[in-house]
């Protein structure tokens, strides 16, 4: 007994010890350090609790808004679990590590918020989170076509129907309703301006829905990605496509700016397929995905590709909101009236206090600030140039004004990098200015103590500054200078491809499947399964998801290895249909068990996942053998 006790011990120590980083050695099978004594049974089992205990610790981090600490142990839990599996392979056809997973997966769907704006911080997935629960996403047959398609519009997107535009229709003006008006409202305000700059740059008028999707019109919303502003863009594709941002300053909040880089992304997206549907996609997910995934499954129909969850919502999505507004009195939603934002252009080419601007253009900070939401400092960007707004009327006015006040008393800002062996002394003296200054503006109390590399800011005279200032960046957002290489893409699609004389099939996943038993049936790899399906080790199956598999042409399926794409209604004769009231404590798993019928077929009989939440009172409808 006493050995045994050592032994679950030094298993523990074993397993729980490891770093995230490193993951979980193997502990069945073989020996790890020469830990050969440990008891694999014993070993796995300790393994589980582990990771049960932090599940439970990250449902109970989220449950009470501790969003911190639920990402933290989630995405800890799923890197062990993951390196546990590979490294012990044949734990993925181990039930209860198929429940683990199945939980994981949930975990996956939980909206996170990174900060604690709500209304501002990743606007798609908090959308998403609240439409999931009030309704299940519908599937889509990859065998059936896009739905009823009719055009009375004339338009670049004629009228489509299909359950998941239905989906987002209803949930707007459903749950969503309030919301969603929060965000035609904002979206008046800058209407007149995104739409003249959608006729300028010739693209079709309805591409303002887009932003209304990606962040409901908030200039200062944020995604989990760190997308940034209207047009969500984040810091790479904002570089290609000239939107400047720094410490500063920020033009992917700039209502201008941002959508001409989106009109030149959406454009080129349109280019490489000739599809707006494929280009949101790739706004969306980035077209190299999109790329991968046509090729691989061999058809360019978006509503046929299995692209990531956000992304398969993300078009419906659009269209949904689309077809509102062309016809909000048929939906029940008011589109207010409001005036929109307009205002005067004045070009600012140094840092400039916005306190100045404001008295230039007579009227106040508050002001400057809402009219520029690109700004994030008190002052404009040293070394830059940037087309400020003021009021309308006030451009003129305001130019004229600044161009009054002498060098000498216009205070601008520079940012040094503290340098090995400089003295505060050394960088006043450099810029001209005072060792107090410096450390007033940057909160330094022992002017002896400076670190290399610490950012200090550099209050500036403006004859100063030009003398210092080596070139000044100008706006680059309308310049129709970038194309994605299409040649490229082309490339890496024919190698995303299937294999050459391979058949597509499609396998619907059944209850207690795992990859590595269906890969095993159709001889081929849980390798390649996941690549055929773009699942990464962070995505689970479950039952009711349809697998792409690729076999020989010459390879002979019997009827029974490749699960239909619809459930049939058994036949009366031999089954009796009965109505389950769901009561506290109900999940899908233990209402069919509780019948004796497979969680799948269940599933299946109730248009439903195996991540649906039910409720107490719900009918759940079973079908059960009538000798049973």
């Amino acid at each position: 007994m006493i050995k045994r006790s050592l032994l679950q011990l030094l298993a523990l120590v074993i397993l729980t010890g490891c770093a995230s980083n490193s993951g979980y050695r193997k502990v069945s099978g073989h020996s790890v350090d020469n830990a050969a004594a440990v008891d694999s049974i014993y070993a796995r089992r300790f393994v589980l609790e582990d990771f049960d205990q932090r599940l439970a610790s990250a449902k109970n981090f989220h449950s009470t808004g501790n969003y911190y600490l639920f990402r933290s142990v989630r995405d800890s839990l799923i890197i062990d679990v993951n390196a546990y599996i590979r490294g012990n392979a044949h734990t993925e056809n181990d039930a209860d590590f198929t429940r683990l997973l199945t939980q994981l997966s949930i975990l996956d769907t939980l909206y996170t918020p990174t900060s604690q704006s709500f209304e501002d911080e990743g606007f798609i997935t908090v959308d998403d989170s609240l439409a999931l629960q009030f309704a299940d996403w519908p599937e889509i047959d990859i065998e059936l076509d896009d739905g009823v398609m009719f055009d009375k519009y004339n338009s670049h997107f004629p009228e489509l129907e299909n359950n998941r535009i239905d989906f987002w229709i209803k949930y707007f003006t459903g749950p969503g309703k309030a919301r969603f008006e929060r965000s035609v409202y904002r979206m008046q305000i800058y209407r007149p301006t995104v739409e003249r700059i959608l006729d300028e740059m010739g693209l079709p008028r309805e591409l303002l829905c887009l932003a209304l999707i990606e962040s409901g019109y908030s200039m200062k919303a944020v995604s989990y990605a760190s997308a940034v502003g209207p047009w969500q863009f984040i810091r790479g594709t904002a570089r290609i496509y000239k939107l400047r941002n720094d410490w500063w300053f920020d033009e992917r909040r700039d209502i201008v700016a941002s959508t001409y880089a989106a009109g030149h992304y959406l454009n080129d997206l349109h280019g490489i397929w000739d599809d707006w549907f494929l280009a949101f996609a790739a706004y969306n997910c980035g077209e190299y995905r999109v790329a991968r995934q046509i090729g691989r499954q061999r058809t360019n129909n978006f509503w046929q590709l299995q692209l990531p969850r956000q992304t398969q919502r993300y078009v419906p999505k659009f269209l949904a909101a689309l077809y509102i507004l062309r016809d909000p009195e048929k939906y029940g939603i008011k589109i207010p009236m409001v005036d929109p934002i307009v205002f005067d252009e004045v070009t600012i080419t140094d840092a400039t206090d916005l306190s100045l601007i404001a008295e230039s253009a007579e009227t106040t900070v508050d002001v400057i600030k809402e009219l520029n939401p690109q700004l994030r400092r008190w002052a404009t960007p040293p070394k830059m140039e940037i087309v400020l707004r003021v009021p309308r009327g006030k451009g003129e006015l305001c130019a004229a004004n600044l161009e009054k006040i002498p060098p000498s008393q216009r205070i601008t800002y520079r940012r040094h990098t503290v340098r090995k062996g400089e003295t505060l002394s050394a960088i006043a003296n450099k810029y001209g200015t005072s060792i107090t200054a410096l450390r007033r503006l940057n909160s330094i109390s022992n002017k002896h103590f400076i670190r290399e590399g610490k950012s200090l800011l550099v209050p500036m005279q403006g004859a100063q500054y030009a003398a210092a200032s080596s070139s000044v960046s100008k706006p680059g957002y309308k310049d129709d200078t970038r194309s994605i290489d299409k040649k490229s893409l082309e490339r890496y699609a024919a190698k995303s491809a299937p294999p050459k004389g391979h058949k597509r099939l499609t396998y619907v996943v059944k209850d207690g499947d795992t990859l590595g038993e269906i890969a095993e049936q159709f001889h081929t790899s849980a390798r390649r399964l996941r690549s055929w399906n773009n699942l990464s080790y962070r995505r689970f199956i479950y039952p009711g998801q349809k697998l792409a598999i690729y076999v020989k042409e010459s390879y002979k399926v019997a009827p029974d290895m490749v699960a239909s794409t619809s459930v049939a209604t058994p036949d009366e004769t031999c089954c009796l249909k009965k109505v389950h009231k769901v009561r506290k404590g109900d999940t899908m798993y233990s209402i069919s068990k509780s019948y004796g019928v497979r969680l799948a077929d269940l599933l299946a009989w109730n248009n439903k996942r195996s991540r649906s939440v039910i409720r107490p009172g719900e009918a759940v409808t079973v079908w059960v053998k009538r000798n049973s």
